[in-house]
């Protein structure tokens, strides 16, 4: 109970953190299932090369698209397959093409859905589907390593600019201001509270911004803002008066 009425007299020093923090909690409800939903499409498009090249081999070997593709859904236990089975038992009611349309849709991946649709123009054409689907293997193997390295290489900067702006930052302001403003020696500088947690809140929203569009999440990152803000805020007024109480 002691902690909570030290965390309730942090919050009361600022109405602007005492309006965020509720916020918080709903906001990081909002930002789980947009991270879930965006490792279960980078999952499905990461199978999209071997899923090609497998369709490539059946083909070579005789067999049609379909079958092809109900081959892989019966050997692969991951979501490629699980849909894929979803999209060969819709087949079933429907006609192929719609079952594998749909398919397309319920990857909700840029990536899956102009596969489908090349597939389907290809065999509209009459088109060699092994060489085609052998080629399309190859490009979205280079796709998918430009975009696991990009990603890579931003997450890196993508960090540092939190770790920066979200936790160096306040800390460093807030021991600063603890140090040279103890209440013990009559300097205290409690009262410049309200000038910088808007401002701490302000840089750890704008930085999480730009991490975001860095790493070409800009959606997903508005959901962390007030999560950040807080974070950052509650570090700068937590150290300070932990070293006002230190130093008394």
């Amino acid at each position: 109970m002691q902690f909570l009425w030290n965390f309730y007299e942090l919050l009361s020093n600022s109405l602007i953190l005492v309006l965020v923090v509720p916020i918080t909690i709903p906001c990081l409800a909002g930002a789980i299932p947009g991270f879930l939903e965006r490792r279960r499409r980078r999952e499905l498009e990461e199978a999209l090369p071997e899923v090609l090249e497998s369709i490539s081999t059946s083909i070579g070997a005789g067999l049609g698209l379909q079958q092809a593709l109900t081959d892989i859904s019966r050997s692969r236990q991951d979501q490629t397959g699980k849909l894929l089975s979803q999209a060969i038992e819709r087949s079933k009611a429907t006609s192929f093409d719609a079952a594998l349309a749909e398919y397309a849709i319920n990857s909700r991946s840029i990536l899956i859905q102009r596969v489908v649709n090349l597939l389907s123009v290809a065999v509209e054409q009459d088109a060699p589907l092994g060489e085609v689907t052998n080629s399309m293997s190859v490009e979205y193997d280079r796709l998918n390593k430009l975009i696991n390295t990009r990603e890579q290489e931003m997450s890196g900067q993508s960090f540092l600019i939190l770790m920066l702006m979200c936790l160096l930052l306040p800390g460093v302001m807030g021991f600063m201001f603890a140090v040279f403003g103890l209440a013990a020696s009559g300097a205290y500088w409690g009262h410049i509270h309200n000038a910088m947690m808007p401002y701490l809140m302000a840089s750890a929203a704008i930085s999480v911004a730009i991490s975001g569009r860095m790493l070409g999440r800009t959606k997903q990152a508005l959901w962390w803002m007030p999560f950040w803000a807080t974070v950052s805020s509650l570090l700068y007024i937590g150290l300070f008066e932990a070293i006002q109480v230190a130093m008394a």
